[in-house]
């Protein structure tokens, strides 16, 4: 069965200028690590904060499109990327005393007007413009090296782990299993509060990393140790990365057959009662669950106070938005929540399909005049 996409550590896509949706022709790689979290690959194993999809999703990139490709088609991709990288820029390495501190870009082209350019994860698409060359003769500690992509991808994990080191950080340690991992801090296969003896490289991380990693790792874990339940695979819901932690966060649980095709997504209503619904968004964040995890969340979830509901129709949108409490519905009005019966209709509407909403968004979705 095909749960490749929701079993995945990410989700990739390319993104095209026009038309084509040819790999070779793409502008952007862009992935997707969980929840509504997006990057792109800038080269150099290097990853940065993107809006990318939100923005082609929303039709503020109306002229872009974007495909979504697998990990092998991804891999390809960066390969391209690199490969680009290294036939349009120099690399310069500036060190400081002997120890290097950045690295610099200059165009190959000799004609081009590209201002110098130094790399950096927390700059946008990774670059910012630089006068670190222009400033060498004024700096008699300071040296200039030319040198190849790999070894400056290298270099700069140093450099990164270096400043982690200096900074002070109290988040822990990512753990990883090659250097340049160090510049891709979802790559990480632990986090720990201190480096063991066998951790060869390992980086500092603010709290806020490590909490996020933490919770990324757990989730990569679970989704590898995933099997059915019977005849389904089962997955919980979370508002965010971090929630899924613990199993007690979840909002929802969703199923998919796993022994017909095409697959059959519901979610869970109450013991014994599953309703249709579509296959889940790429934003969401979905943990796997176990037989034992799935009856914990199946039972907060029907002895909770208020659920939400959204109730839509394939090819027309939104029918209602639904607010239960115990086994009473209501259904979201201008006058606020009313008494309903959508759920009592949902049997006979064979378009219709049901997700639901954390208490957050399901506030953010009505507002009653």
């Amino acid at each position: 069965m095909d749960f490749e996409r929701e079993l995945a550590d990410h989700r990739y896509y390319a993104v095209f200028k026009g038309d084509s949706k040819a790999l070779g022709q793409a502008a952007m790689l862009v992935r997707r690590p969980a929840g509504h979290r997006e990057e792109e690959y800038v080269g150099h194993n290097t990853w940065v904060h993107t809006d990318k999809l939100y923005r082609l999703k929303s039709g503020r990139d109306w002229t872009d499109d974007h495909l979504e490709i697998s990990e092998a088609e991804a891999v390809r991709l960066k390969h391209s990327i690199d490969a680009s990288v290294a036939a349009r820029w120099r690399h310069h390495v500036i060190s400081a005393d002997g120890t290097p501190f950045a690295v610099v870009l200059t165009a190959k082209n000799p004609e081009s007007r590209a201002r110098p350019q130094q790399i950096s994860r927390y700059a946008y698409r990774g670059l910012e413009e630089t006068d670190l060359l222009d400033r060498l003769p004024g700096e008699p500690t300071w040296r200039a090296e030319d040198t190849e992509p790999v070894v400056a991808t290298e270099i700069m994990a140093r450099i990164e782990q270096r400043w982690r080191d200096e900074a002070g950080l109290t988040g822990g340690y990512a753990v990883f299993r090659e250097q340049t991992d160090v510049l891709d801090l979802d790559s990480a296969c632990a986090v720990v509060p201190e480096p063991a003896s066998d951790h060869e490289f390992a980086v500092r991380l603010h709290d806020h990393e490590a909490a996020q990693l933490t919770a990324l790792i757990h989730l990569r874990n679970a989704k590898r140790r995933a099997e059915p339940v019977g005849d389904h695979l089962y997955f919980a819901l979370f508002h965010n990365v971090e929630d899924a932690v613990d199993v007690r966060n979840a909002y929802s649980v969703i199923r998919s057959t796993v022994r017909s095709w095409p697959q059959k997504w519901e979610t869970f209503l109450r013991p014994g009662e599953w309703l249709p619904t579509a296959r889940p968004a790429s934003e969401r964040t979905l943990l796997p669950l176990g037989e034992a995890d799935l009856t914990v969340v199946t039972d907060r979830l029907a002895a909770g106070h208020h659920r939400y509901l959204e109730v839509r129709c394939r090819g027309r949108g939104p029918v209602a938005l639904l607010r239960l409490t115990g086994t009473t519905e209501e259904s979201a009005s201008d006058q606020g929540w009313e008494p309903s019966d959508v759920l009592t209709r949902l049997p006979g509407e064979q378009s219709w399909f049901v997700s639901e909403l954390d208490e957050k968004t399901a506030r953010h979705r009505f507002r009653p005049r």
